[in-house]
């Protein structure tokens, strides 16, 4: 699962990518792959635990897609850049407003819209590139008398509704069959957003902020406001170095932690941890996982064999600051495989194969 960056040239976008995953962007290619970890304030504290342990954050992946000139406008993304997005779990489209500071927060984040509009056509262009050649080909399959699969028509029909409406498909409800019969395709509309909106220095980003989530509506969409010279500039710190420069600058979280957080929360991802005395380890799973599938990625002898788990909740383990006590509370638990796991549950994985 991935995170693609999209936007205009000149946007920020690859600047807030080098910011995410401390990468360099690539020039020249359509998409350029880059990995961020996760901040996680618990993982840090269970380390200090287990302070020998080497410490394992969990890992975002992303793809940074070539700007987009304002000569594409209005004629959908190239098969090759659609190709690359429909192979992405969430869109993040960054926009630019740096270059408008005598505008008021109400006109840049109006602004900002009004670019994302334009972005969101593209894409809508894209699913009806899609969609209406896929079921003229199914009507042709069905006139010559081949099986069709009649959840995707029906899915295909209701979505080309939608799109000639000029609506994104995050706006339509699909039920089970209909979503299973259209996974493949990709629909660009249909996947969440993360809408990144990169202002100038001399510009109030919180004003900017508040100012667009007043106008954001619709499903499966989030906003951040940022900078994104300063967020690559924090970026480039060392550790050391970037704790007492954000404590000089009066920034408590960097945006791009921010950043980097919605974008595992967008991708419907939750972590669990394993802690010891050799490595302290946050695995990203899909919410609603089972205990069973959960051990299967940390190794798939775990759950070919799984027996059971020991399971305790971060918080507690925080709390009493020893398993032991865990234990003797009555917290530390044993879980079978259809457990589902929770948000910051702590895994110990008993297996035999």
């Amino acid at each position: 699962m991935q995170i693609a960056l999209i936007g205009w040239q000149s946007s920020g976008k690859s600047s807030l990518f080098k910011a995410v995953t401390g990468a360099e962007p690539s020039v020249g290619e359509e998409a350029h792959p880059g990995v961020a970890t996760v901040p996680d304030a618990v993982l840090d504290n269970l380390h200090q635990l287990y302070p020998p342990a080497k410490k394992v954050r969990a890992r975002v992946d992303y793809l940074d897609i070539v700007g987009l000139s304002a000569g594409q406008k209005k004629s959908g993304f190239k098969r090759s850049l659609v190709n690359h997005l429909q192979g992405s779990t969430v869109l993040a489209a960054v926009i630019g407003v740096f270059q408008h500071g005598e505008l008021d927060a109400a006109s840049l984040a109006e602004d900002a819209l009004m670019q994302l509009a334009d972005l969101e056509t593209e894409m809508l262009l894209s699913d009806l590139a899609t969609a209406e050649p896929r079921l003229e080909k199914i009507d042709a399959q069905k006139k010559r008398g081949q099986k069709i699969d009649d959840f995707e028509r029906q899915a295909l029909v209701r979505s080309l509704e939608l799109l000639n409406e000029e609506r994104p498909l995050r706006e339509l409800e699909y039920t089970a069959e209909e979503e299973k019969a259209i996974r493949g395709l990709g629909f660009l509309t249909q996947k969440p957003l993360l809408i990144v909106v990169n202002h100038g220095e001399d510009q109030d980003g919180d004003a900017v902020q508040s100012e667009l989530v007043k106008s954001i509506s619709g499903t499966l969409k989030q906003a951040i406001v940022l900078n994104t010279a300063l967020e690559a500039e924090i970026g480039a710190l060392e550790e050391v170095d970037r704790a007492a420069f954000l404590e000089e600058m009066g920034i408590a979280t960097p945006a791009a932690d921010k950043v980097i957080q919605a974008s595992f929360e967008m991708l419907g991802l939750i972590r669990f941890f394993t802690v010891g005395d050799d490595e302290c380890r946050s695995w990203p799973i899909v919410d609603g996982t089972p205990a069973v599938s959960a051990a299967g990625t940390i190794h798939s002898d775990l759950e070919r064999g799984f027996i059971r788990a020991e399971v305790v909740h971060a918080d507690d383990l925080l709390r009493l600051g020893a398993m032991s006590k865990c234990r003797d509370e009555g917290l530390l638990r044993l879980e079978g495989k259809q457990y589902i796991v929770k948000d910051g549950d702590i895994m110990h994985i008993r297996f035999a194969v």
